[in-house]
């Protein structure tokens, strides 16, 4: 049976608001007192309900976090710096995993009221904007703007499209295909306009086509790379588009990094771990996780923030697939 703190009170011998000003240390206790109070309480092995403390004075010290599945090593990695970041700051995070469906997000919403979480970060393309927005706690989104008046956390999607262009196109490439997420999402559009704005600098050819980016279609990639030889300029707008590709270019027989070259954009640990390694547009992905969460907390500390939507930079880390 759970130690409450009335059992507590009564070994100790004591009234309930002296153990209650002892153990929260609230209010004067007279020494001895409290000396015995904390003796009876480890030999009770009593762990006070630190939700409902937290209830008490309007505090969860809980973080919601919204994402749309947790299969993508890029949410997964995002996540870590999340989690890291609030429990060095007393919090604890409520993971919701929407797998892009209405009525489960609308779920979440509701326990997100109910339990008073502190904050939110979103990290999914959100389906109920509006009903989230009701809620009025502090929100930063991942990737996403929901709202002009709701801070975000983005990378330079764009310019790191044009890195991709302009790393394929110095190692001989002049005609090109995009793999790309689907198109509704902001990363998509963003990451291609700036690839297709330095392409057509050059007049140079080039196509895309939206896969699911967890289940892509590989029947359609691998048809496409064997029966359309001249595509010698590939973009893919995440590693797990760029290791299938690879593996697809190998099973192929064309040469990638001397025939054929190729650029994806994330940077996560498996981009260097197959051969040939692939070339990446890099973004810090777990220091994205720990910004989100280092702004969420100015938002509760009613700090100004220096920018509304932060953008951060990437990087080309060039590798075998381009030369």
């Amino acid at each position: 049976m759970k130690v409450t703190i009335r059992d507590i009170a009564k070994r100790a011998n004591v009234s309930v608001a002296t153990v209650s000003r002892a153990i929260n240390n609230k209010g004067y206790v007279h020494p001895e007192t409290k000396k015995i109070v904390d003796e009876v309480v480890k030999e009770m092995g009593y762990t006070p309900n630190q939700l409902a403390r937290l209830l008490l004075k309007m505090q969860s010290g809980i973080i919601g976090i919204i994402i749309p599945h947790i299969d993508s090593p890029f949410i997964s990695e995002m996540i870590g710096g999340i989690e890291q970041e609030a429990l060095n700051n007393g919090y604890k995070v409520m993971l919701c995993i929407t797998n892009n469906d209405s009525d489960r997000e609308l779920e979440y919403i509701r326990i997100f009221e109910q339990y008073r979480i502190d904050g939110l970060i979103v990290c999914s393309n959100l389906l109920n904007p509006e009903k989230l927005i009701a809620l009025n706690i502090p929100t930063v989104t991942v990737d996403h703007i929901i709202d002009p008046n709701i801070p975000s956390i983005t990378t330079d999607n764009i310019g790191g499209g044009r890195m991709a262009a302009e790393a394929l196109i110095r190692s001989g490439a002049n005609n090109f295909v995009l793999f790309r997420g689907p198109s509704f999402l902001i990363t998509t559009s963003e990451r291609t306009l700036g690839f297709v704005e330095t392409v057509k600098k050059h007049d140079f050819p080039y196509e895309y086509y939206d896969f699911d980016l967890l289940n892509p279609d590989y029947k359609f990639m691998f048809n496409y790379l064997l029966n359309n030889p001249q595509i010698n300029g590939i973009f893919t707008l995440s590693d797990t588009l760029g290791v299938i590709t690879a593996g697809i270019l190998n099973k192929i027989g064309r040469r990638l990094g001397e025939d054929i070259f190729l650029v994806s954009f994330d940077g996560l640990p498996i981009s260097k771990w197959i051969y040939p390694a692939l070339t990446v547009v890099s973004q810090p992905i777990k220091y994205i996780g720990v910004e989100a969460m280092a702004t969420l907390l100015k938002l509760f500390g009613g700090k100004e923030l220096p920018e509304q939507h932060k953008i951060i930079q990437v990087t080309l880390r060039e590798r075998e697939t381009t030369k």
